[in-house]
C-alpha cells in the first residue's frame, strides 16, 4: 500500500494511475488526517506538498516522518518534511555547488544580482512569475516596490536570474525526471514559444521534437546530475524540472506532488504517446516496488504535546482549512 499525504485539491494527479492495470493499491490522505488519526497503517507514505506547509507542521509532520521510518518492516517514509529544501534553498544551494550556472535571492534582503535580466516569483506556492524579465537593478527595485504596495510579502518573493535558452525556433523545452526512491527516470518535455513553459496541449511543440524526446527517454538522459540534485534537495520523490543551456542542465525547481494524470495520454501522435507511456510506465514500476505487502499491524501514532494541541485547539492551527 502506498500512502500520499496533500491536499485534498491534488488527488485529481493520481487518476492517471487508473490508465494501468497493474498499478499499486494507494490512497490518498490530507496533512489533517496525519495529524488527528490515532493508528497508522503499515504502508510507504510519500509526503508531498512539503513547501505549502507551515514550519509547525513541517515540524510535526518531520517527528511522524522518522517515527514511520523507525517502526520496523512493512513502514517507510519518502520526503522529510523539515529537512528536503524549498525553492531558495535549492537554487541557491545548486549555485553554490557549481550545478546551475544562475543564483537567486530573497526579495526581502534588497537582492542586487550578479547577473541580468532576472524574474521575481512567490516562494512557498508554484505559480507562475509576478514579472516579466527585469534587465537592470532600477526595473527591479521598482518592482519589488510596486509588489509590496499591491500586499505581496517580500519574504515570500525569490528573485531568479533568468538562465534559459530556446530550444528550437521560437520555442523553450522544459525537461524533467522523477525520483521516485532509487530510482531515477527521465519524463516527458514539455514546450512553449513563451519563456517560462508551463503546461500546454500535450502535442504543442515543435517538429521532430518528439524524436528527440525518444532518444533521451530511452537512455533515460542526465541520471545522474539529476540524482545529484535530488541528494543536494534531500528531497526521495518528486519531479525537477530543468532546461539544457549550452548542452548542459540547468535546474529550475522540484515539484512535491505525484502526477499521473490522464492528460498525459491525450496525444495523437504516436511517437508522442509511446515517449508518455514510457514514462508513466516507469514511474509505476518504481511505485510497485514501494508497495509494501505486508501483514504488519498498524502502529500507533506519535504521542506529542503539539499534536494533541493540534486534535484539542484547531483555532490554534492551519491544516483542516487548507488542506
Amino acid at each position: 500500500m502506498l500512502i500520499f499525504i496533500g491536499p485534498n485539491r491534488q488527488r485529481g494527479n493520481l487518476h492517471g494511475f487508473k490508465v494501468f492495470p497493474d498499478a499499486p493499491a494507494y490512497k490518498h490522505k490530507t496533512y489533517s488526517w496525519l495529524f488527528r488519526t490515532r493508528r497508522l497503517p503499515a504502508a510507504t507514505y510519500i509526503f508531498t506538498f512539503i513547501d505549502r506547509l507551515h514550519p509547525r507542521e513541517r515540524r510535526l509532520a518531520s517527528k511522524i516522518y522518522h517515527h514511520i521510518n523507525e517502526a520496523g518492516a512493512g513502514f517507510k517514509a519518502l520526503n522529510d518534511p523539515a529537512a528536503a529544501k524549498n525553492r531558495y534553498r535549492l537554487l541557491r544551494t545548486l549555485y553554490d555547488h557549481g550545478v546551475n550556472q544562475f543564483n537567486a535571492y530573497l526579495a526581502s534582503d534588497a537582492p542586487q544580482p550578479n547577473r541580468f535580466p532576472v524574474f521575481v516569483r512567490h516562494l512557498s506556492v508554484s505559480l507562475p512569475p509576478l514579472t516579466q524579465l527585469l534587465e537592470n537593478q532600477d526595473a527591479l527595485d521598482d518592482a519589488l516596490t510596486e509588489l509590496e504596495q499591491k500586499g505581496e510579502p517580500l519574504d515570500d518573493l525569490v528573485v531568479i536570474e533568468f538562465c534559459a535558452v530556446p530550444y528550437q525556433g521560437e520555442f523553450y523545452a522544459k525537461l524533467a525526471a522523477y525520483r521516485i526512491d532509487q530510482t531515477i527516470s527521465f519524463n516527458m518535455m514539455l514546450f512553449d514559444e513563451k519563456w517560462y513553459v508551463k503546461y500546454r496541449d500535450v502535442d504543442h511543440m515543435p517538429p521532430d521534437a518528439s524524436a528527440f524526446e525518444a532518444k533521451l527517454m530511452k537512455e533515460n538522459a542526465f541520471q545522474d546530475e539529476v540524482r545529484r540534485v535530488f541528494e543536494l534537495a534531500n528531497i526521495e520523490y518528486g519531479r525537477v524540472d530543468f532546461g539544457l543551456v549550452e548542452g548542459r542542465p540547468q535546474f529550475y525547481e522540484i515539484n512535491f506532488h505525484p502526477h499521473f494524470s490522464s492528460s498525459e495520454f491525450a496525444s495523437k501522435d504516436p511517437q508522442r504517446l509511446e515517449n508518455v507511456t514510457l514514462a508513466a510506465q516507469r514511474r509505476l514500476n518504481a511505485l510497485n516496488q514501494l508497495d509494501q505487502q505486508t501483514d504488519a499491524p498498524a502502529i500507533a501514532n506519535i504521542s506529542d504535546s503539539e499534536i494533541t494541541a493540534f486534535r484539542l485547539r484547531p483555532w490554534r492551527n492551519f491544516a483542516p482549512q487548507r488542506y
